[in-house]
Order: structure tokens, then C-alpha cells, then sequence
């Protein structure tokens, strides 16, 4: 098997000069990363990643990255619903992909009330 080498990435605006550098990041989750930013539905399986090893650490990094953005997006959605007491619940948990239900979980974990008409009240 040949040996591929990990890739790298740089973020940064338009209109500044690059904010940071990200190294060793496996070909396929930098692959699936970008396609995912780029809202591609056509979803591919690992292509550079072919034996047991290479799978693994690709399978890895997916789930850190998976796990990471799951965390900041319950914090993002913790700051949206914090923007006003008339912040739309419903539009939060469309952007989220999230049923009613699950989005009041969320709330509930991060100590916002469910019913912000009495401040005091949280969900049971």
C-alpha cells in the first residue's frame, strides 16, 4: 500500500490574512469536511484510505470531529436561544436539524428555561 501523506488546511476571511493552519488531518475527513461545507449530497466512501490502519485513523478523526462540532453546535444553539427572549425556537431547531424536543434537551442541559415567560421555571 502506498503511503499517503496527511493534508493540511488554512482559514482565514476575504478580507484578512490567514487565521489558522490545521495539520495532519486525513485526506478523507478533509475531503468529507469540504464537501459537507459545501452542502455536496452525494456523499463518498474513504478514498484514500484503503487498509485497516489508514481506516481506523481515518474512522477516528471523523468521530473526534463529529463529537467536537456536535458540542459546538449545543453551544451555538444555547447562544441563539440566549440572543432575546423572542428568539425562535422553531428556526433554532430547523438550523440545527433538530426535533422540539430534542432542542429543549439541549436547553434543559445548558440551564435554559423551557417556558421563558416565567424565568424561573425549567422543565422537569
Amino acid at each position: 500500500m502506498e503511503t499517503r501523506k496527511n493534508w493540511y488546511a488554512e482559514f482565514g476571511s476575504a478580507d484578512n490574512n490567514r487565521e489558522d493552519t490545521v495539520f495532519d488531518i486525513r485526506p478523507d475527513v478533509a475531503k468529507a469536511f469540504a464537501d459537507a461545507i459545501r452542502d455536496v449530497v452525494n456523499v463518498q466512501g474513504p478514498r484514500h484510505a484503503q487498509d485497516f490502519d489508514d481506516l481506523t485513523s481515518t474512522i477516528a478523526q471523523t468521530s473526534r470531529l463529529i463529537h467536537h462540532l456536535e458540542a459546538f453546535r449545543e453551544l451555538a444553539i444555547v447562544a441563539a436561544d440566549r440572543t432575546g427572549p423572542h428568539a425562535d425556537r422553531k428556526a433554532i431547531g430547523i438550523a440545527a436539524a433538530m426535533p422540539p424536543s430534542r432542542i429543549y434537551r439541549v436547553l434543559d442541559k445548558h440551564g435554559q428555561p423551557r417556558d421563558r415567560k416565567n424565568p424561573t421555571a425549567t422543565a422537569q
